[in-house]
């Protein structure tokens, strides 16, 4: 027969299917709705004669060998023509009920291969009824129904087929994915996860069992953190998760919104003013950012992230003693945080600092082994050996007590080894111990185990916020190594460059997914789509250059790319290079999914170019669109700079009205947050 196998074959050019770009959004998106999960790839494998057919008459073995052929050549029409056939010339005697029982299963096979799913289900369910004598029934009969069922969108009713292809066919990987992916398309992602787990044990070479598994952990984390918000309203840990997923969006205006609010009623909570500042670094108030990471060091003074944020702000003010100092420090407390945060590029302010000449290594520093650390991050290059930077501290000394005993706050690296030595060899743990546990795992990087902990912690006590946190935390970074693992295991695969690349990007991992882009191109530099993901990669660094070149290739190979077009004009924009990025966001108006950010780009450069009629009407074309109140703001100065004062302050109200609504932080706040500081620097300087 057939068979509809997936099979472990290194030597093979793996056949994983891509999530679709989002061509609405100028970002390529991690597809965490489960109406992207990629659909099961399915091998054909070899065809062979079943034995108990062979004593069939002379004319219908003749009709089976020429469809079995037909089969082994990929030529499923014709099989499925003599099936057909076969299937209506079969009488129904006891004696030819194995051959209806093969010929049925075979030609539903057939009509699967062929995209035929209806007819494919129809010809199976005579065999799958519940009166049917269930033993003579092949696997591949349910398993064909279970991936119909997956097809035509019912994953519910593809359930119970694929677990009875299993139970009679155990090693067999398509029915294992295939219900891994029906439990995830009906958002069982636990259940989904084991399945997916068995699998990569299974067979731990291929490496679509190890992408949908990072898909599920994914959507596991999403669903815990919305889970943990929903259990506990307002709850400092649920709002710093809402917070972390909004930066994965790019939405770090709403992020800095919920971590200023949360900063304010909870300011001796760990980490809040650390996360807070990076934000405020990232957009570009370094003041604030600074005041923000000083307040985290007065609250816990071993926190990484509020010492990186120092070490940036000293860099951005050329520093240098400042910033090797704090590099130094944390390469030999924290090496292993250190390196997960470095994972991410620098600040933008500060990366657009150093890609000016403004900020620079000095001569002293730059051969040392924390100069080219920082060389390396700040140009996106390969990050040397954190261990090379700094002797590790070899033995714990000194953890405040509030460090060693209070859930979140910060020990330093080898204190966290004893206590998880200590933690693990007690026999009975408090609540508070389970979850210090829980923490040490994690930020020792056993992330597997981390997850363990804090489900034992959840069972315990299933309301507990500090379980939760941890457990979407372990499965966030236990999604980001099944997605490494697949690279590894299919390097000369562009396509799995790619997928992974665009789960990079989508987690801001800008300079990860870069790098597999550029391996993709290596392998298929033929492929648009690589290009413009690249390009759009390096529009996020603000590497504008590069991101013109990827674009531009772009539009060589396909030259009515809308979505080419807007990248490229959107990067004209950013280099104010008003006439040529008009010239390309007009052709970008082509794809209406787009049109709000195209026309929000058009208004922007034409406004610059005097032409304020014209960007007053390109943003009334889609100002129903606007959510956030941004597009107003723009209509509203555009008027004032045209003296039309009563539409002028029509705007700026709906701004005012859809600001408030919305979770953003309002740039007047930051702006008082930045001059704030300024005024207290001055004050201490006095």
């Amino acid at each position: 027969m057939a068979e509809l196998e997936f099979q472990d074959a290194p030597s093979k050019k793996p056949s994983i299917p891509v999530p679709p770009i989002d061509k609405g959004h100028d970002r390529l998106r991690r597809p965490r709705s489960i109406g992207f999960w990629p659909r099961i790839v399915v091998v054909v494998s070899a065809v062979t004669l079943p034995q108990f057919l062979i004593a069939q008459d002379p004319r219908t073995k003749e009709d089976l060998e020429t469809a079995i052929a037909a089969e082994k050549e990929g030529k499923y029409q014709m099989a499925v023509e003599v099936y057909e056939r076969l299937l209506g010339e079969a009488d129904t005697s006891p004696q030819s009920s194995a051959l209806v029982i093969q010929v049925r299963t075979r030609l539903a096979t057939g009509y699967f291969l062929l995209h035929r799913y209806e007819e494919s289900l129809r010809t199976v369910a005579p065999l799958t009824r519940p009166n049917h004598p269930r033993g003579e029934i092949p696997y591949q009969a349910w398993l064909v129904e279970g991936l119909d069922n997956l097809q035509l969108n019912d994953p519910t009713k593809a359930l119970s087929s694929l677990r009875r292809a299993l139970a009679l066919n155990p090693s067999s990987g398509t029915a294992r994915l295939a219900l891994g992916d029906s439990l995830a398309q009906t958002a069982r992602f636990k259940e989904a996860v084991r399945v997916y787990e068995e699998q990569t044990r299974n067979t731990p070479k291929e490496p679509e069992a190890w992408y949908k598994l990072g898909l599920a952990y994914s959507e596991l984390a999403t669903e815990d953190s919305t889970i943990l918000s929903r259990k506990i309203p307002g709850s400092v840990l649920g709002d710093e998760l809402r917070a972390g997923r909004l930066i994965d969006t790019g939405d770090e205006l709403a992020s800095a919104g919920i971590l200023i609010r949360l900063a304010r009623r909870a300011s001796t909570h760990p980490n809040v003013h650390a996360e807070l500042g990076s934000v405020l670094l990232d957009l570009g108030y370094p003041g604030a950012a600074e005041n923000e990471f000083t307040q985290e060091l007065s609250v816990d003074s071993d926190c990484p992230l509020a010492r990186l944020g120092i070490a940036e702000t000293a860099a951005l003010g050329n520093n240098w003693e400042k910033a090797i100092r704090g590099l130094k420090t944390l390469a030999r407390t924290h090496p292993h945080e250190l390196s997960r945060l470095i994972e991410l590029p620098p600040a933008g302010l500060l990366r657009q600092s150093w890609h000016d000449g403004k900020v620079q290594v000095p001569e002293a520093y730059r051969n040392s082994p924390v100069g080219m650390l920082w060389q390396a991050w700040l140009s996106n290059s390969e990050i040397p050996a954190i261990a090379n930077v700094a002797e590790r501290d070899p033995a714990c000394t000194g953890p405040t007590p509030k460090g060693a005993g209070t859930p979140g706050f910060w020990l330093k690296e080898t204190c966290y080894k004893g206590l998880r030595i200590r933690l693990r060899g007690m026999r009975t743990l408090t609540v508070k111990q389970r979850i210090k546990l829980a923490e040490a795992e994690f930020r020792l990087g056993d992330y597997k185990m981390a997850r363990v902990q804090s489900i034992r912690l959840l069972s315990i006590d299933s309301g507990n916020a500090w379980g939760m946190y941890w457990r979407s935390q372990s499965e966030e970074e236990l999604a980001d190594e099944c997605f490494s693992k697949v690279t590894t295991l299919n390097p000369e695969s562009a396509r799995v460059h790619q997928m992974v690349a665009e789960y990079f990007a989508s987690r801001h991992h800008f300079h990860r997914a870069a790098s597999e882009y550029e391996s993709a191109i290596r392998l298929a530099p033929e492929l648009p789509e690589l290009h413009l993901g690249l390009g759009s990669v390096y529009r996020q660094m603000e590497e504008w250059q590069d991101a013109e070149r990827e674009l531009n290739k772009t539009l060589e190979l396909t030259p009515g790319s809308a979505m080419a077009h807007f990248a490229l004009g959107d990067t004209y924009v950013r280099e104010h290079r008003w006439q040529m990025a008009i010239d390309h966001l007009k052709i970008a108006l082509a794809n209406p999914a787009i049109a709000l950010s195209v026309r929000l780009d058009l208004a922007t450069a034409e406004g610059e170019l005097g032409e304020t009629h014209e960007a007053v009407d390109d943003l009334i074309a889609v100002a129903a669109e606007d959510r956030d109140g941004e597009l107003h703001y723009r209509l509203g100065e555009l008027y004032r700079k045209l003296g039309d004062k009563e539409h002028s302050q029509e705007a700026f109200a709906i701004f005012k009205r859809l600001r408030d609504a919305s979770m953003q932080a309002d740039r007047s706040e930051l702006k008082a947050l930045e001059e704030m500081s300024v005024a207290k620097k001055d004050d201490s300087h006095r």
